[in-house]
């Protein structure tokens, strides 16, 4: 199938170059005039890929983003005179592909659009396979689902869970509601939800409800007639409408003013939506998948969240783990985020120094993968060497492969080998009978299940039932405590007896 390039750019002299630099066979290019038109003009026209040559960074990322904001989004690249960190930056997180600029020789540039060309036709070719497999029913949808979502890294325990139950969510038809701190990579799952789902050909939509107007929100989610209200110039569909047939991911939907929620919820259950303006009902068949990162429990309470919508929201519930509790998939996401920045950015960097590769698995990442991805990024635009290292990340990043000040934890049991007066008191603790007819990794669960129960039970105990000095002492976030306390059957209340007796306990001034 013919790839379409288009090359639009505000110097000729630079259109014909990089036009020129394109020599595929099974490639067509065309190159026209940088303009306020570009954005419908490509959407038209279905371009598979397009290379933008300004000669500044002015309005471009807005550009990049407006452009890869249709159904069939184009891979862009930017080619212009200058190089600066913030714009490249906001140029990638709109969704493009690389920044280039003109002083990279042609064997540079070309490289660089074969990368471009080449990605493209994969996604395009991956997604094409997969509609053509749900409408022939085969069963290869499964994997050409996890190709679509390749970079959930999951060699924890917590996050191949996660992905399970989101395998097991997408052949059923209930609402899903995604729980997580901001950053872990809720939209992906809801991606893999739809791939996976008899869906995946219809369409997926995303919405951030934090990002709506309050005074807009109806009309954005159901739509409006001509003359609904000042401005409505001419009728629009809603994003109801617009995913029909297929999955409407609603992010942050604690966001949404508690009038809008209502309506929501009517929607939900009728199956059918009225567009402000109009007296006509609109039937819809649209699978919902919400996602928040706020403990919508305390918003019920606070009437911030009606509970009804909440038990229509989540029928199926999945709480994404924090990447602090993800360990094991650090590494992996450190040396993939470093190959994508790689190729993104025309660089060459071999890895990260040791003390570089400490410092990043030894934080905290308060802001999770979305964080993970911004300290990469910006590492490997400012790295002037062949690896990055600690002068490349930021300050705070850096610091936490520091030493820690304080006492060393203890062993709970000595880590030279034991001698045999040693071995005869190890042989004396207690253990279950059953444990040592069951395999170590069932041994080892069980471990992990009571360590966490006694460990939380002091804790709770020290803190006198206070989850946010609690969840500060453990290094959690409150909704991961909260759920590990339900998990064990652990209640605040249970705790917070005799305070007036213990007066060595830290007083908490955010006593929730």
């Amino acid at each position: 199938m013919l790839f379409r390039l288009l090359v639009a750019t505000d110097r000729r002299p630079l259109a014909k170059r990089l036009s020129a630099l394109v020599g595929m066979q099974d490639v067509l290019v065309r190159a026209v005039e940088l303009d306020k038109g570009i954005v419908e003009f490509v959407r038209k026209n279905r371009y598979d890929a397009v290379v933008l040559g300004c000669r500044s960074f002015s309005g471009v990322a807005a550009l990049v983003g407006a452009l890869r904001g249709s159904s069939t989004p184009p891979e862009v690249v930017i080619v212009t005179e200058s190089h600066d960190v913030q714009s490249s930056a906001a140029i990638l997180a709109a969704g493009g592909l690389g920044v280039l600029t003109t002083d990279f020789g042609d064997d540079e540039l070309r490289t660089a659009f074969e990368t471009l060309i080449e990605r493209a036709r994969t996604l395009r070719e991956a997604a094409s396979e997969l509609a053509q497999s749900n409408r022939l029913g085969t069963e290869s949808a499964d994997d050409l689902a996890d190709d679509l979502v390749a970079d959930l890294v999951a060699a924890s325990p917590a996050m191949r869970r996660a992905i399970e139950v989101a395998k097991r969510a997408a052949i059923a038809e209930s609402t899903v509601l995604l729980l997580g701190e901001t950053g872990v990579g809720k939209e992906r799952i809801a991606q893999l939800v739809h791939a996976q789902s008899p869906r995946a050909s219809a369409p997926f939509i995303a919405i951030n409800c934090a990002a709506i107007p309050a005074e807009l929100v109806e009309s954005e989610l159901f739509g409006h007639e001509r003359g609904a209200f000042t401005g409505a110039h001419q009728a629009r569909r809603g994003h109801f409408e617009r995913a029909h047939g297929g999955t409407l991911f609603l992010d942050e939907v604690a966001e949404l003013p508690v009038a809008a929620q209502a309506k929501l919820l009517r929607v939900i259950e009728d199956r059918q939506l009225r567009p402000l303006g109009s007296d006509k009902l609109i039937p819809i068949d649209v699978r919902l998948i919400a996602a928040t990162n706020r403990d919508l429990e305390v918003e019920i309470d606070a009437g911030r969240f009606r509970s009804d919508l909440y038990y229509r929201l989540g029928v199926i519930e999945l709480e994404l783990p924090p990447l602090r509790e993800r360990i094991e998939d650090l590494s992996c996401l450190l040396d993939r985020e470093l190959a994508r920045f790689n190729l993104a950015l025309g660089r060459k960097l071999r890895g990260f120094t040791p003390p570089a590769r400490r410092a990043l698995e030894g934080y905290a990442w308060p802001g999770n993968i979305r964080e993970l991805i911004n300290v990469i990024e910006r590492a490997v635009l400012l790295c002037l060497g062949d690896e990055i290292s600690l002068e490349d990340l930021p300050r705070s990043v850096a610091r936490s492969q520091d030493p820690k000040p304080g006492p060393a934890h203890p062993p709970l049991l000595p880590s030279t080998p034991p001698d045999q007066q040693q071995l005869g008191q190890l042989a004396q603790l207690e253990l279950p009978e059953a444990w040592l007819e069951l395999p170590w990794r069932e041994v080892r669960d069980a471990l992990l299940r009571d360590g966490e129960r006694i460990y939380l039970t002091h804790l709770l105990t020290r803190t006198r039932g206070r989850i946010g000095l609690t969840a500060q002492h453990a290094g959690l976030a409150e909704r991961s405590l909260f759920e590990k306390m339900r998990r064990h059957g652990l209640r605040k209340e249970d705790f917070r007896s005799g305070t007036e007796d213990h007066g060595d306990a830290p007083a908490d001034p955010t006593e929730d």
